[in-house]
């Protein structure tokens, strides 16, 4: 019997594009990336294997995390130089989170759309506003649907800066650099497993003439999702090298395919063909692609280092070379990178929750005034049209700042290295992305379906008292629509807002 997650009991998730970029075969696969790059940007080419998942999982109970079976499985010295199993795995969690944050902002912009096509619809349609779940005076589904459009643009907006500035992780056993220190002042050539005539350097050193530290993986210097691999410094037969392996290869092609994959430099950081991520453009931030080597001294035509200055030039190469922002510190206990993830994540999660609210309400039997586009079935009752989308965003909603506050309390971490609450992110992280995930994927669902029923609003305006209407103008108010207020302009001040 197979111990796989599928979602069955998280169907909010289960099958979406979000699941396959946060499932342990693509965790394993940016592990192997982060490994990889950290080999690249001290100057070695090392092609990256594909392992298996369920192999490493059953292992990764005898070091406490993934990276030490991962590390055992490869067997292969030019990996892992100076690192700490925190450095790799906080590193593909950051990998991993872009991701999972790219395919939310997507849908995002396709929620946020749709809400705006509602508000602009009915911008003067007239409804009952209730407070405290009864009646209370008119407003307009266009103000409750511009709602739901500021909402969402708040959280695009949210996402999108936490992905841009999601840091990688490198810092060696104490978060002091002094490995890569060392191997910067030994600089001395080292053979890789059964490889002694291939030629190695040293830390920060070019392993091939044409191919340096700096550079873009070759299977991933191509800006065009449907190109093959680019024929950059360094490549091998137009293989790319140190593309990510096929095992990440999965779908999310219900995802524009003109949405490309960027970064600020102009780089995939994705091969071409990895389907998890194609059609997505990648949020990432232009100082993880731009920033010069830090402490460079220039003697004449030379650039001369100290090794300290050395190994913080390893971390800025570290970082570019995946597309991620570089740190300013090592963070393996200054946890503000997950709490800012936790942050947006229970953000995107409220608002989404606040529309499934709204038309978990709107769609009751009494009400009537909107519906889904296609409603769930019962299983035994066939003449019920379920808010099913609705209802799974709802039920996420109430789970996500759960999972946030475990991230939350993990801020307190002590020591240079923490025991527990480092492990205790893990499960939640990936938990509360694929919930964001999931339901910024159903909401572009509902909000694109959404049915709206005028008439109904008219009817349940019908019996609205009208009492405060009276009181405030001092005549008697008999049209809802003589006491809109601002509501009208209101939506149009929204629909001017921007992610």
């Amino acid at each position: 019997m197979s111990s796989a997650d599928y979602g069955l009991l998280a169907p909010i998730w289960a099958g979406r594009p979000v699941a396959t970029v946060t499932g342990d075969p693509a965790l394993v696969d940016a592990m192997i990336e982060a490994e990889v790059a950290l080999a690249r940007a001290q100057g070695v080419r090392v092609p990256p294997p594909v392992l298996d998942a369920a192999a490493l999982a059953a292992r990764t109970r005898e070091g406490g995390n993934p990276v030490t079976p991962l590390l055992a499985a490869l067997d292969d010295r030019r990996l892992h130089r100076g690192a700490t199993s925190q450095d790799i795995l906080d590193t593909a969690l950051m990998l991993t989170a872009r991701r999972a944050l790219t395919l939310a902002a997507l849908d995002l912009d396709t929620a946020i759309a749709a809400a705006g096509r509602l508000a602009a619809e009915y911008r003067d349609t007239p409804m009952a506003a209730r407070t405290l779940t009864q009646q209370a005076v008119p407003t307009t589904f266009g103000l409750k649907a511009a709602g739901w459009h500021h909402l969402l643009t708040s959280a695009r907006r949210t996402i999108g800066a936490t992905a841009r500035s999601l840091p990688a992780q490198l810092g060696g056993a104490a978060g002091t650099l002094a490995s890569f220190v060392a191997l910067a002042e030994a600089d001395v050539p080292y053979a890789p497993h059964g490889a002694g005539s291939e030629p190695a350097s040293g830390a920060g050193a070019d392993s091939d003439s044409g191919g340096g530290a700096d550079a873009v993986p070759d299977a991933v210097a191509s800006s065009d999702p449907g190109s093959g691999p680019a024929s950059g410094s360094g490549s091998d037969s137009g293989t790319g090298s140190d593309a990510v392996p096929d095992s990440v290869s999965s779908s999310a092609q219900h995802h524009s395919a003109s949405a490309h994959l960027l970064t600020d430099a102009g780089h995939e950081q994705l091969p071409p063909g990895a389907e998890p991520y194609a059609g997505v453009e990648l949020l990432t931030d232009s100082a993880a692609s731009s920033s010069p080597d830090p402490g460079a001294v220039t003697a004449g035509d030379a650039t001369v280092q100290s090794p300290a200055d050395t190994a913080l030039a390893l971390v800025a190469r570290f970082a570019r070379t995946l597309g991620l922002s570089e740190p300013l510190l090592p963070w393996h206990v200054l946890r503000t990178p997950i709490a800012d993830l936790a942050s947006a994540l229970a953000s995107a999660s409220g608002a989404l929750g606040k529309v499934a609210a709204d038309v978990l309400v709107l769609a009751r039997t009494e009400i009537g005034e909107v519906s889904e586009g296609v409603g769930g079935v019962s299983s035994t009752m066939p003449h019920k049209a379920n808010p099913v989308r609705a209802v799974l965003i709802a039920g996420a909603a109430r789970q996500v700042p759960a999972l946030a506050s475990v991230l939350f309390a993990s801020v307190a971490a002590e020591d240079e290295r923490p025991a527990g609450a480092w492990h205790a992110e893990w499960q939640p992280l990936r938990e509360a992305l694929r919930l964001v995930g999931g339901s910024a994927a159903t909401a572009a669902e509902l909000l694109t379906g959404l049915r709206v029923h005028p008439d109904r609003m008219a009817e349940n305006l019908a019996r609205l008292d009208l009492a405060e209407a009276r009181n405030f103008t001092g005549r008697d108010v008999t049209d809802p629509r003589d006491y809109l207020g601002a509501a009208p302009l209101l939506v149009d001040r929204a629909l001017k807002e921007t992610p």
